[in-house]
């Protein structure tokens, strides 16, 4: 199965710390889309960074837009993938310590 469902599904299921580079790879393995497509993608991203800088301040989860705008961005920069992936293990490891 393939398609953005079964490609969020596979994120979801790969190992922490390593999945939005895995998630690059397989999209720049099977051709990554139209140019367009990929445009869409950067230009979405940072809109949603952006956005979710501005909001962070006002009530309501200021850092869902930007941890999104990240994902995309994730899926057409390795280095934005592999600073993902690092910040998710960091992550993972303060809350485990926090518990």
């Amino acid at each position: 199965m393939t398609g953005p469902r079964a490609s969020w599904r596979d994120f979801w299921r790969a190992a922490p710390g390593k999945r939005f580079a895995l998630r690059y790879e397989r999209l720049h393995r099977s051709g990554g889309g139209s140019v367009v497509a990929s445009v869409l993608r950067w230009i979405a991203g940072i809109v949603l960074v952006i956005l979710g800088i501005i909001f962070m301040p006002l009530p309501g989860p200021g850092f869902v837009p930007v941890l999104a705008g990240f994902a995309l961005l994730a899926g057409e920069s390795l280095r934005v993938a592999t600073w993902l992936d690092r910040a998710e293990t960091r992550v993972r490891s303060w809350l485990h310590r926090r518990r």
